[in-house]
This record gives C-alpha cells, structure tokens and sequence, in this order.
C-alpha cells in the first residue's frame, strides 16, 4: 500500500499537522516512516481507521493518557472501558466543589450529568436508510464556528434547490470526515436530499448516497447542544464496538426542530 504525506495524511483525516506532530510524539499515531534526510513523515492509508478513532475520542474531551488506554484495549473491551471513563468523568464534575459552582449553572451541569446518563446502548435504533441525492457544502470548520456554518449552509442549498426547481423537505445532514473541536477543523459535508434534476454550482456539488442501514441515537431538543450531546455519541460508539461500519459519522436532522421532540439523529451507517 503506497505511503502518502503527513500533508495529505492531514486532509483525508481531517487532523491537522500540528495534531498529527502531537500523536506522534505520544506514540498513538507514529508515521510508518520517517524520511532520514528531510525529515518528512509518511504514512499509511491504512491508519486512517486510528486517526478517525483518536479524533472521534478528541471529541469527548478524552485526554491523550486516557485515548492511549483505550487504543491498547482488545475490540470487545473498548465499549467498556469509554463508558467507565465517561461516567468517572461526571463523577468528577459533579464534586469539583464551591468554587466551580457558578460555571457548572451557567453550563446547566445538573441536567446535563443526568441527559448524558440517560444514554445507553439500548437507545441505538438500527434502520434502513434509502439511496438519495444529496446536494452538498463541503467546509473546514472550528468547533466555535459549527453551528452557524452548518445554519448557512442549509439555507444556501435549499435557496439553491428552489432556484433549480428541485423538490426538497425539511431534512437535513451534517457528516463529519474529521475532527472538529482540539485538534481539528473537519471537514464537514452538510448534505439536503432532493428530488429533480439539477446542475451543480460554485461550491454546491450533487452526488448519490447509496443504500445503507444506520445505527442511531435518537436525541431531543433539550439534548441537542454541548455536552449533553455527548452521551449520545458514548452510547452509539459503545454500540458499534466489533462492528464494520460504511461511512462517517453523522447527524442526521429529519424534522423541524421542536422543544419538546426527538430532533436529530446521531447516526453511523452500518455494513
């Protein structure tokens, strides 16, 4: 398998360079090769798969110590050891004690220790997901910048579609390639389905999503933000553990939001 460079490593994982230096240098993702003369660093398609894997635990604030410990666990235990980890780190927030107070309120901690404890492996929903056009903004984003990004994005896709004529609802799709958060800033693919037949421009591309089942978590609006958000994805990797999977990580919004019902998806597509 040829080796490629941390550059493009970089861009197919969606980690930056200064992140990959820093997995290097703690030994989680060491390129296969180090050129004597230049220096360069060169890597495998085939740690892709870790890459991913470290980023999607970057996501949980999961110290590098820690993503260590559980890169050397066996398939079957990793489940186990993230949940544990996750419920040590409530643990901690709950009892930082006095001085912590007025940043854990302004946080809402005490309804988010009990959202992200009402996650579990039994809320993943698995379901078959038809084949669907999509058209698509691709975009590097920092953590700071989400949610905005994705709000235009939509809005310049579906001013797009009706432009074209094409029929489109209320769904949505945000896909993650890369990390977006410490060590990373995406890539993400915000995605509308459609139906019609349309030309692509600047830069919205069309593409065809084949059929898939997905595995989800179903989340509700009083969920769906920073960090209560998180037990879903703790739920949901816990499931996968020991299964293959098809594509990137994803939230998938298929209705308009409400307060009081289930507004996206956290989702995986599944072999």
């Amino acid at each position: 398998m040829p080796e490629v460079t941390i550059g493009e490593f970089a861009r197919r994982s969606g980690l930056s360079l200064k992140a990959l230096r820093l997995y290097d240098a703690r030994g989680l993702l060491p390129p296969v090769r180090v050129d004597d003369a230049s220096g360069y660093r060169y890597y495998a398609p085939d740690q892709l798969e870790r890459a991913h894997t470290i980023a999607l635990l970057r996501r949980l604030d999961m110290p590098l110590s820690v993503i260590g410990d559980v890169l050397a666990e066996p398939p079957e235990r990793v489940g186990v050891t993230l949940r544990a980890w996750w419920q040590e780190r409530r643990r901690d927030l709950s009892e930082r004690g006095p001085e912590m107070e007025l940043v854990l309120t302004s946080l809402g901690a005490d309804s988010t220790l009990g959202a992200t404890g009402r996650f579990g492996v039994d809320d993943v929903v698995v379901a078959p997901h038809p084949a669907r056009t999509v058209a698509t903004i691709r975009k590097h984003v920092l953590q700071e910048d989400l949610v905005p990004t994705i709000m235009a994005d939509v809005t310049e896709l579906r001013a797009f579609l009706a432009a074209a004529g094409a029929r489109y609802g209320v769904e949505y799709w945000v896909l993650f390639h890369g990390a977006v958060g410490f060590d990373g800033d995406g890539p993400i693919e915000v995605c509308v389905p459609y139906g019609g037949l349309v030309a692509p421009t600047g830069a919205i591309t069309l593409r065809h999503e084949p059929a898939h089942s997905v595995a989800y978590v179903p989340v509700t609006a009083a969920d769906c933000r920073y960090p209560e958000i998180i037990g879903a994805y703790v739920a949901l990797e816990t499931w996968l553990v020991g299964r293959a999977t098809v594509g990137p990580v994803r939230e998938i919004y298929p209705v308009p939001w409400s307060d009081d019902a289930v507004v996206v998806h956290v989702a995986q597509p599944i072999a």
